[in-house]
């Protein structure tokens, strides 16, 4: 609050009292005019009065001060058209009180009765009426009561009164001083006031003018409707929208299935608050929109109203439902992706329990989809997706769900299933249309699927293990030979567990008890020597305790573990190989396991026969041996390609477990193989088992015929020694020659069996 003198009650800021005083000019100066007009006139009148001092002689005192009086009130009037600020009024009006107060002060030296009333009434006049500043008002009070005492009191003699007159007179002139403050004060509080309610009411209307052009240039279509629903006031949005006159009579909100369900105007009488509601509405023009929708009730005018925005979010949801439509489609094939797949595969596990029946999950994994992309093409790759997701959903039935999973991978929920005959029928129909070659540009590709089943709630009572199973089935397929379908059960599980166990077996394996070769030696049958070693797996825990090969064998053809072991494998073979040479060990050649992981990478020779170059081992030391699983499936032309760069190095290639597996002799001749090794299990009993002796005889000259040098297994008798010896086998391995051992032990043992040679010679 601006302050305000406690002595004059004017503002203590000279610039605002000026202000103050400037708004006041054209009042001040009309004041100022007409004290002087009634000066004038007024002390005429008295002219008239004062002839009664004729004769004597005060008459020639009254009438010279009256008629100056009057005179120099007329000629302040006439200097009045030139007071152009405040300061002006304030020089006028002080000279015009100087003149008039003398003036006065003779006259009232009469000592007549009406002296007295002059005596007190001219001050208040120049306290009161004056329009000066306080410093004029008191001033020009003071001044007059002094000159009008001074002129009472002059003539001889005093009265006894005088003393009490003169206080009096003082006691006025402090009476008006607190009464001319308390004026002021008063006159500028309310001149504050009165700015401060202009201000108000220029910010109101500016205010008003601000929030009339927000309301109606908002872009969102706003309202203000009566409780009866009539519109109030509207916005050019809203004009849009709803029309000109903004009737939202005709417009409806759509309830479940696209029934209207009431009108926009009905819903938004109730008068209730609404907080940004989502909802659909139908208009004049019959289309359909979905707005955001909020009222609030207010007060217009004194009268309760409901302002509502109706905000169109039909783009926003359209683009909602594109992007739920995205995340739960695939981008190539168009099909449901993962997610889509899982949510309807919760829901409709619920729909099965509530309702009882069957449903099926069929995971599908394209054969030889990486080799298909590297050798013929991305683009081929995403066509051949493609064509099995069309496939898929021409195979299935209306209502069955087709989803690719990611990869190469896609699934298919069935439900409604009656009976096994059709879940067979559904998938005959699917591995027909699947394996029909696709046709692309001028090259036909070749499609072929594995397929896992699990049934819900037959194998499987919640999703989790129902996916996990179909998954265990489609590996169960794919290892069984590809391009067929395999319904899970109870056995898959169990020796997919007993699998899992192995591949922890082994990562725990690698940690903390490192793969280690260990040798057992292969002798010639025909001299008794040591022609090599075969390096077996071993894993040395801290305790002692040996994790043997069987214990492990799934990782051996796993992506991750297999390539793993076989590296830390053969990087200590070459070191144990190059340190025997150093040492000058003739230990003739080493036998490694190699799995299919490695012989499926077509850059396994190159990297092998590098490191033989850097450890500085001849490849003739070395000997792989492969099983006949690597020549099976559509990677055979890698393994191929692979065995004879290797075998072209200098390396032997060992046919391991011979006749065990998936024999075939078409492998004996496609693939350069140097040796067979006969399985320990037609060795074990070849002597009590005459079908297990017909077999090594048959495979023994089966080599003969075809110049391929033959080992046998686990010999661990003479007798079973001279049954091979005399039937050409070149050479054999097992305990009857030696168990395996570390590779600090070799020395020795190459050592005791040169010296038992020689004892034998």
């Amino acid at each position: 609050m601006t302050p305000l003198s406690p002595f004059t009650g004017e503002f203590c800021n000279p610039a605002r009292e000026a202000a103050f005083q400037g708004e006041r000019l054209p009042e001040s100066c009309r004041h100022a005019r007409t004290l002087f007009i009634l000066s004038a006139i007024l002390n005429a009148l008295f002219l008239i009065s004062d002839w009664r001092f004729a004769g004597t002689p005060h008459f020639w005192v009254a009438i010279p001060a009256r008629l100056t009086v009057v005179l120099w009130s007329l000629v302040c009037l006439s200097f009045s058209r030139r007071m152009t600020d405040f300061k002006a009024v304030e020089r006028l009006c002080f000279i015009w009180q100087i003149v008039t107060a003398i003036g006065v002060a003779f006259l009232v030296s009469s000592r007549s009765d009406i002296a007295i009333f002059v005596l007190v009434m001219l001050p208040l006049v120049f306290y009161l009426v004056v329009p000066t500043s306080f410093r004029g008002n008191f001033g020009g009070g003071l001044g007059c009561g002094i000159a009008l005492l001074i002129g009472y009191l002059s003539p001889a003699p005093l009265s006894p009164t005088t003393p009490g007159m003169i206080l009096a007179v003082l006691m006025l002139h402090c009476g008006m001083w607190i009464a001319i403050s308390r004026t002021n004060r008063l006159q500028r509080q309310e001149w504050l006031a009165s700015q401060a309610a202009q201000e108000a009411r220029a910010a109101l209307a500016s205010n008003s003018e601000t929030l009339e052009r927000m309301f109606m240039s908002v872009p969102i279509p706003l309202l203000v409707t009566r409780p009866d629903g009539t519109v109030v006031r509207f916005n050019d949005a809203a004009a849009r929208a709803f029309g000109s006159d903004g009737d939202i009579s005709r417009v409806h909100l759509l309830g479940e299935g696209a029934a209207a369900k009431a009108s926009l105007r009905d819903q938004i009488a109730t008068g209730e608050a609404v907080d940004n509601q989502e909802c659909r509405i139908v208009g004049k023009d019959a289309v359909v929109h979905d707005v955001l929708l909020a009222s609030r009730p207010i007060m217009v005018g004194g009268e309760e109203c409901v302002l509502s925005s109706i905000v169109d979010i039909t783009d926003r949801k359209e683009a909602e439902r594109h992007l739920a439509h995205l995340a739960m489609t695939d981008a190539l094939t168009g099909l449901a992706n993962r997610s889509h797949f899982m949510a309807t595969l919760a829901q409709a596990a619920s729909a099965t329990d509530r309702a009882g029946g069957q449903m099926a999950v069929v995971l599908i994994d394209v054969d030889e989809f990486k080799r298909i992309n590297d050798s013929a093409g991305h683009d081929v790759g995403d066509a051949l997706l493609c064509a099995v997701g069309e496939r898929l959903r021409t195979a299935v039935r209306p209502g069955d769900l087709v989803a690719r999973m990611g990869g190469d991978e896609f699934a298919v929920l069935l439900t409604r299933l009656r009976n096994a005959s059709d879940l067979e029928t559904i998938l005959a129909r699917m591995t027909a249309q699947l394996h029909q070659p696709l046709s692309h540009g001028a090259r036909d590709v070749d499609c072929r699927v594995s397929m896992g089943v699990a049934l819900f709630p037959e194998h499987a009572g919640d999703i989790a293990d129902l996916m996990k199973f179909a998954d265990i089935a489609l590996y169960e397929a794919k290892n069984g030979g590809r391009g067929r379908a395999c319904l899970f059960e109870p056995w898959l599980l169990e020796r997919w567990q007993r699998e899992a166990r192995m591949l922890e077996r082994a990562r725990h394996a690698l940690v903390h008890a490192p793969p280690a070769p260990w040798y057992q030696p292969k002798v010639d049958l025909a001299t008794g020597a040591i022609i090599g070693f075969e390096a077996l797996l071993r894993c040395v825990r801290a305790d002692g305790t040996i994790i043997m090969p069987g214990e492990i064998a799934a990782a051996f053809e796993h992506s991750e573990l297999g390539r793993t072991i076989t590296d830390r494998m053969l990087a200590q073979v070459l070191a144990d190989c190059r340190r025997w040479h150093e040492h000058g060990l003739d230990i003739g050649h080493v036998a490694i396991n190699v799995p299919g992981v490695e012989l499926h990478d077509s850059g396994f020779p190159d990297r092998l026969i590098a490191q033989l170059e850097k450890v500085g081992v001849p490849p003739s030391k070395i000997e792989l041996e492969v099983t006949e699983s690597v020549f099976l499936g559509r990677n055979a032309e890698v393994v191929e390609r692979s065995l004879h760069r290797l075998s072209s190095a200098g390396i032997s290639i060992a046919l391991d477990d011979f006749g065990t597996g998936y024999a075939s002799l078409s492998h004996l001749k496609q693939f350069p193989i140097d040796v067979i090794k006969i399985d320990q299990r037609f060795v074990r009993d070849l002597e009590t088992d005459p079908d297990d002796a017909a077999i090594v005889r048959t495979l023994l000259n089966l080599a003969y015929s075809l110049n391929i040098r033959t080992v046998a297994e686990g010999v661990e008798n003479v007798h079973q020694l001279d049954y091979l010896r005399a039937g050409g086998c070149h050479y054999a391995q097992g305990f009857h020659f030696g168990a395996a051992v570390p590779s600090a032990e070799v020395p020795a043992l190459l050592g005791w069996h040169a010296a038992a040679i020689s004892q034998i010679g």
